[in-house]
């Protein structure tokens, strides 16, 4: 049974939120960070910073209903 989690993206990856409906989207249950960044269409490689409910998370990181996942890319001048 599919799950629905919100998804915050900032920066340059605002572009890709055209992959949501209202900041939302759903996953199959189980699914992990790596399964929701393929579904958005994120570049993997410039994906610095993920936060799971406002704590630090990471690509493996188990998904759960009502789940809210920020992405952050490099900042500015960073790499």
């Amino acid at each position: 049974m599919p799950i629905e989690v919100n998804v915050r993206l900032v920066a340059t990856f605002s572009k890709y939120a055209e992959n949501l409906t209202n900041g939302k989207t759903t996953v199959k249950d189980g699914a992990i960070v790596r399964d929701l960044v393929k579904k958005v269409d994120l570049p993997l490689k410039l994906i610095r910073l993920i936060f799971i409910n406002g704590k630090q998370g990471d690509l493996d990181a188990i998904l759960s209903e009502g789940d809210t996942v920020f992405f952050l890319p490099p900042a500015i001048g960073g790499g």
